[in-house]
C-alpha cells in the first residue's frame, strides 16, 4: 500500500477537524473562507475571523455544560452558522449529529434520543416548533440553540446563536485555555459525528466516523481532485448529508473559499453572482439545467431551436471523439468552436464563466447528460462513495475519464475488492467505526478481515475504472441522492383493504410513485357502497373513479406521515395482481422488483411524464 506521505499537495494537517481547522486560519488567516449573502449582497469571512467566531461558539458550547464525547445535533438548511457551529463543536470536543432540515418531528426524536443529544443548533422558529411538539420526549436534551430567533418566545428551554457567542467570549476571558485541553484529550481515533442513514427496517442507523476518517481521508480524496486554494465552491448539498460534509472538511484543508447558495430555486443565479470554480452536485441538479436550458430554447424562434439542437448534436460528436481517445477531425472541431461561440459559452456564462468542472455523486448519472456538459466545455467527474465510506471511494479524473463509470479508487489506501456475487468491498481510514449501538448490523456488513459491505454490484475494469451494474439492497435511491425505504411505504399502502399489492418505484428516478394491486372484491362493495354501478368488465372494474378516489385517499394519508423525498407523487392499478406463477414474486410473496420494473415498464414511465413531460414536483 502506498503510504499517506505520498499523497501530494497535502495542506494543513491536524489530528481533530478542530485542529486542522486552526491551522488552517494561521496559514491564510486573511484568505476567504466562507462567503454568504447577507442584504442583497455577497460578505466573506476570512479564516481568521471564521476561527475566531467560531472559538466563540466553541468556548460558549462548553458554558452551556457540554462534555467531550457529547453529543450535539444541528438541525438546519446548508448556510455558514452550520459549518461554524460543526467546526465549533469539533473544537469542543462533542461530536456532530446532522439532522436534515426536512425531517418530521418523530424522525427528529428518534435520531436526538438515540444518540442521546445533550445539546441542538436549530435554523429558526420552524425547526424549533418541530422539537416543541416532541420535547416531552427529548429526555437527555438541555438546550436549544436557535441561529434565527425570529418569531420565538422566550423560553428558559431555548438560547440564541448570539448569546451562545457573548457567553463564550466570557468563558474564554475566565478559561483561556479551554479549547487546548479539550485537544489534548482527542485523537484522530476520536469519534466526530454520528450520520444517520436511512435503513428498510424505518429506523435509521448511526454511523459512526472518525476524525480520522476526515482528516486522512481528506488527504486522499485531494490526490485525485484538481483543486488549489485559489478555488471557490458554491455549496447547496445538505451538510447532513457525508457528501456536503466532506467537501467542507476538504475546504478546511485546501483553503479555498465555500459560498453557501440561498436555495436550489436561486442555485443558477448564484452561481452568476458567486461566480464559482467548481461545484459538487447531484444527478438532479444536472437534469433541472439540461431541461431548462432545452425548455428556454424552445420558447425561442424555430431559428434558435435549430441552433441548439444542432449545437447539442457537435457537442456529443465532439465529446465522443475526446472520451475515445482521438482528436477530433477538422470540420468537427471548427463546428465545435462555432456551437461554443454561439450557443455553450452563454450556457457557461449563465455560471458564472470560470467554472472548470463538477462533481457528482449520490446517485448515477446518465452518461447522455455527462456527454451534453462535457460538449458544452464543463466536465462532470462522477463519483462513488456511501455515508459508511466517508462519500469518497472514486472518482473520475480530470485528465482520465470514462463516463457511465464512478472512476477509479482515489488513492491505494482505499482497498476495494469484489465478492463472488459481484457486491463492491471497500477497506479504508475513510470507513465507518460501527453503526452506533447496533453491534449486530455492525457485523452484518463489515467483515472480519475489515472490509464493509456496501450491498452495490459492480464490476472493474481492466484500466481501474468501476462501474455500479445494480443494487444488492433494497433500498431505493432517488436521482436527488435521497434514500427510501420502500417496504415500509408498501406496508402502509397494504393497510387499505383496497390494495392488495403495492410496489414502490423512485430508484434513479426524480420522485417516489407505486404500481398498486387492487383487491377486485373489495372493489366492487366500494362502488355499491358509493352508488354506482359495477362493471362486469375486469379492467373497468379496478379504473373504477370510486376505486381511483379510495386509493388516492390513502395515499395522501401516508403522505402525511412522510419526508417530502419519500412521498409517493403519483400511482397507477396495475391490471391484475402479481403472481408466481408468472414469475413476479417468490413462493413466499416477496416482490421482485427488477422482474416488475421490466414488466410494467411502459406504466412506470408514464408516471414519470406527466405535467408536460416531466411531472416533476420537487
Amino acid at each position: 500500500m502506498t503510504p499517506l506521505a505520498s499523497v501530494k499537495n497535502l495542506g494543513v494537517d491536524g489530528k481533530t477537524i478542530g485542529d486542522m481547522f486552526a491551522n488552517r486560519a494561521r496559514a491564510t488567516p486573511e484568505h476567504p473562507a466562507f462567503r454568504s449573502k447577507r442584504g442583497g449582497r455577497w460578505v466573506a469571512t476570512s479564516w481568521r475571523d471564521a476561527r475566531e467566531r467560531a472559538e466563540a461558539i466553541a468556548h460558549g458550547f462548553l458554558a452551556l455544560g457540554l462534555s467531550l464525547g457529547e453529543r450535539m445535533a444541528i438541525v438546519a438548511g446548508t448556510r455558514e452558522e452550520w459549518a461554524l457551529g460543526d467546526l465549533a463543536l469539533t473544537m469542543a470536543g462533542g461530536i456532530t449529529v446532522p439532522i436534515y432540515p426536512s425531517s418530521l418531528p418523530d424522525q427528529c426524536a428518534f435520531i436526538l434520543n438515540d444518540s442521546e443529544c445533550v445539546l441542538v443548533l436549530v435554523e429558526n422558529a420552524k425547526q424549533l416548533a418541530k422539537l416543541s411538539g416532541v420535547r416531552g420526549e427529548l429526555g437527555a436534551l438541555r438546550r436549544v440553540v436557535v441561529i434565527d430567533p425570529a418569531g420565538i418566545t422566550p423560553d428558559p428551554w431555548v438560547t440564541t446563536l448570539d448569546q451562545v457567542i457573548a457567553e463564550g467570549h466570557g468563558h474564554k476571558e475566565k478559561n483561556p485555555g479551554a479549547l487546548y485541553q479539550v485537544l489534548a484529550q482527542q485523537s484522530g481515533k476520536t469519534i466526530a459525528t454520528i450520520i444517520y442513514t436511512s435503513g428498510t427496517t424505518g429506523n435509521p442507523k448511526g454511523v459512526v466516523m472518525s476524525h480520522d476518517a476526515f482528516t486522512l481521508g481528506t488527504r486522499l480524496a485531494i490526490s485525485s481532485l484538481p483543486i488549489v486554494e485559489a478555488d471557490e465552491q458554491l455549496l447547496f448539498l445538505p451538510l447532513a448529508h457525508s457528501f456536503g460534509k466532506m467537501l467542507s472538511v476538504v475546504a478546511v484543508r485546501v483553503g479555498f473559499c465555500t459560498a453557501f447558495a440561498e436555495s436550489i430555486d436561486k442555485l443558477v443565479e448564484n452561481m452568476g453572482e458567486v461566480r464559482p470554480s467548481f461545484m459538487a452536485g447531484v444527478p438532479r441538479i444536472f437534469e433541472k439545467v439540461y431541461g431548462n436550458f432545452l425548455g428556454k430554447a424552445k420558447e425561442g424562434s424555430p431559428l434558435k431551436w435549430r441552433l441548439v439542437s444542432w449545437a447539442l448534436k457537435v457537442g456529443i460528436a465532439w465529446s465522443k471523439e475526446i472520451q475515445a481517445g482521438r482528436k477530433p477531425g477538422t470540420v468537427l472541431a471548427i463546428e465545435h468552436l462555432l456551437a461554443d461561440r454561439l450557443v455553450f459559452s452563454k450556457l457557461r456564462e449563465r455560471f458564472g464563466g470560470r467554472l472548470r468542472w463538477f462533481i457528482s455523486g449520490s446517485a448515477p448519472l446518465s452518461p447522455e447528460l455527462a456527454e451534453f456538459f462535457h460538449g458544452a466545455g464543463m466536465l462532470i467527474l462522477e463519483g462513488y462513495g456511501l455515508t459508511e465510506t466517508n462519500s469518497m471511494t472514486s472518482i473520475n479524473r480530470q485528465d482520465h475519464f470514462k463516463f457511465g463509470t464512478v472512476g477509479k479508487v482515489v488513492h491505494p489506501d482505499i482497498q476495494v475488492n469484489f465478492a463472488p456475487d459481484g457486491e463492491i468491498l471497500i477497506k479504508g481510514i475513510t470507513n465507518l467505526n460501527e453503526y452506533y449501538r447496533l453491534p449486530e448490523a455492525t457485523k452484518e456488513v463489515i467483515d472480519p478481515d475489515g472490509f464493509f459491505h456496501t450491498g452495490d454490484i459492480g464490476e472493474i475494469d481492466s484500466e481501474g475504472f468501476i462501474r455500479i451494474t445494480d443494487r444488492k439492497k433494497d433500498l431505493i435511491k432517488t436521482s436527488g441522492g435521497k434514500y427510501v425505504a420502500p417496504q415500509l411505504i408498501e406496508g402502509q399502502l397494504k393497510m387499505h383493504p383496497l390494495v392488495s399489492q403495492a410496489v414502490v418505484i423512485g430508484d434513479q428516478r426524480k420522485y417516489v410513485t407505486a404500481l398498486i394491486a387492487v383487491n377486485a372484491d373489495v372493489a366492487r362493495r366500494v362502488i355499491e357502497e358509493t352508488g354506482g354501478q359495477v362493471p362486469g368488465d375486469p379492467q373497468a372494474l379496478l379504473q373504477h373513479e370510486a376505486v381511483k378516489k379510495g386509493l388516492e385517499g390513502r395515499v395522501a394519508e401516508i403522505n402525511k406521515k412522510l419526508g417530502s423525498w419519500e412521498q409517493v407523487k403519483y400511482f397507477r392499478v396495475l391490471p391484475r395482481e402479481l403472481s408466481e406463477a408468472d414469475g413476479e414474486v417468490t413462493p413466499t410473496l416477496k416482490v421482485k422488483r427488477k422482474v416488475v420494473s421490466e414488466r410494467y415498464r411502459d406504466l412506470i414511465d408514464s408516471m414519470y411524464q406527466e405535467r408536460g413531460g416531466g411531472g416533476d414536483r420537487e
